[in-house]
């Protein structure tokens, strides 16, 4: 599914992935489509701007989740009480 979805979208180039990297979009996105779907779009979008016209093993190893840099690593989540 990655690799198709990777092949859709409107890039120069043919981005030609190792298995490792891969895998690491779905250790990033644990495997939910809605967060490979993003990321596909960022690396996409990232590939355009820079002139890059292909998804790389690199950008991917490179990418910080969306949904990780919003985060609060000092958030402590309360037990809720009953």
């Amino acid at each position: 599914m990655i690799q198709t979805l990777i092949a859709a979208m409107p890039l120069e180039k043919k981005s030609n992935l190792k298995v490792k990297s891969l895998k690491q979009v779905l250790a990033l996105t644990g495997g939910v489509t809605s967060r490979i779907f993003a990321l596909v779009k960022d690396l996409s979008i990232d590939a355009i701007i820079t002139g890059e016209e292909c998804i790389t093993d690199d950008a991917i190893a490179k990418w910080t989740p969306v949904w990780s840099r919003h985060a609060n690593p000092h958030r402590r989540l309360q037990k809720s009480r009953v």
